[in-house]
């Protein structure tokens, strides 16, 4: 009968209204899955932003340094003598500066922004015969490189958030503003994408020439030798492992250097395990999926319930208990996909429009839908089980 008949598909359509609303509980949970994943995998994603846009194969940092945001530079005089290393190809300094960036907009307050150096060896024309080379592959730097080279100007994260007063025309370019960082005057010649984190909520862009003149205190007196982030580039052929922990030994306990996936792994380590944020999103994705699970149970046994007559008969008749356990099985695997479908559209919306509230990467992959799908076809199959245990353990005749 199971293999002439799909009883379990007839059950659920039987009833369009009552399957409107099963699918519509069922998504209803998806959707929250979906956004306390998103909102996590914003948390992993947003601070390694500027990792992925850096072009080298190792990344050097101080040892105080136990996340990205935190300000703990090392000496550049380490950079320069790492140049000796036959496995070393080039160099540069990467300088962020948060704690003495303020921003003003003319109309708004003054905030604390994030301010990146753009070395010169991307801006200015290459001495050598190779050609220049970028350091930073942020989207829109390349157009803006030779404004960029004028004294006193900066390009600005065009995910930057709407509070600190940045206005844009339609094709993406900053307004004409007076705009003023670290109580000087600066002119905005274009704008990038990068995108916020939890730590910062905008960023600029300016060359590292005029880097100095906006933060003359730092690094006591020498604002461009001391280096947030050491860039390195190696040989063709070089084993970015065995540099790493060469060049590491070279100065232990001044710096460490990573290949990018290690500090990448290091820093989404520690936002997931060792921040109570990562914990948050992790229990709130647990509570959709319990919440999910009494849905789809009230929907499965209601539908049992109404229909425990005629399940009798078939038990009555002999049909074993695999039967219907096969049955219930087929109806959650149904019911699941009915309401991931919708749930999967409504989540690419909101994540797209909280990528533009926020800023925050907001992606969906196939990866991260695909656990979502499983979460939720595996709450459908216990909501399943769980309302099929009065017909499994009851006697025939008395479900008449």
């Amino acid at each position: 009968m199971s293999r002439r008949t799909p009883l379990a598909w007839k059950n659920l359509i039987g009833n369009p209204a009552r399957l409107c609303v099963a699918a519509a509980g069922v998504g209803f949970a998806a959707v929250l899955m979906f956004t306390q994943n998103g909102f996590r995998n914003a948390l992993l994603d947003s601070p390694v932003r500027l990792i992925e846009v850096v072009d080298c194969e190792l990344v050097a940092i101080s040892p105080a340094r136990y996340m990205l945001p935190v300000d703990e530079r090392f000496p550049r005089s380490l950079l320069r003598r790492v140049k000796a290393d036959p496995a070393v190809a080039d160099v540069q300094a990467l300088l962020i500066e948060r704690t003495m960036a303020r921003v003003r907009v003319e109309g708004s307050p003054s905030r604390p922004i994030r301010v990146i150096s753009v070395p010169d060896a991307s801006l200015f024309p290459s001495t050598s015969n190779q050609p220049r080379r970028s350091w930073l592959n942020v989207a829109g730097l390349e157009q803006h490189r030779d404004a960029l080279r004028q004294r006193d100007t900066a390009l600005v994260d065009r995910k930057t958030r709407s509070e600190y007063g940045f206005e844009f025309d339609d094709s993406g370019h900053p307004a004409d503003q007076r705009i003023e960082l670290s109580e000087q005057s600066i002119e905005l010649v274009g704008s990038f994408t990068l995108g916020t984190d939890f730590a910062n909520e905008g960023s600029l862009l300016i060359a590292e020439s005029s880097f100095a003149n906006y933060f003359p205190r730092r690094g006591y007196g020498k604002p461009l030798e001391t280096v947030d982030l050491g860039l390195i580039r190696l040989q063709d052929g070089a084993s970015p492992e065995e540099a790493a922990e060469r060049l590491t030994n070279m100065a232990a306990g001044q710096w460490q250097v990573l290949t990018r996936q290690q500090i990448r792994d290091r820093e989404q380590t520690f936002w997931s395990e060792q921040t109570p944020v990562g914990m948050i999103f992790l229990i709130g994705t647990l509570m959709g999926f319990a919440v999910g699970i009494i849905i789809c149970y009230q929907i499965l046994f209601t539908n049992l319930q109404d229909a425990m007559s005629e399940y009798a008969t078939l038990k009555a008749m002999g049909y074993p208990n695999r039967f219907f356990v096969g049955l219930v099985v087929r109806q959650s695997v149904y019911l699941s996909v009915l309401g991931f479908v919708p749930a999967v559209l409504i989540a690419l919306l909101l994540f797209r429009m909280l990528e533009s509230l926020t800023g925050l990467p907001m992606a969906l992959t196939f990866a991260r839908a695909g656990s979502v799908l499983v979460l939720t076809t595996l709450m459908c199959l216990i909501s399943g089980l769980l309302a099929l245990r009065k017909l499994v353990r009851a006697d025939p005749a008395s479900l008449f």
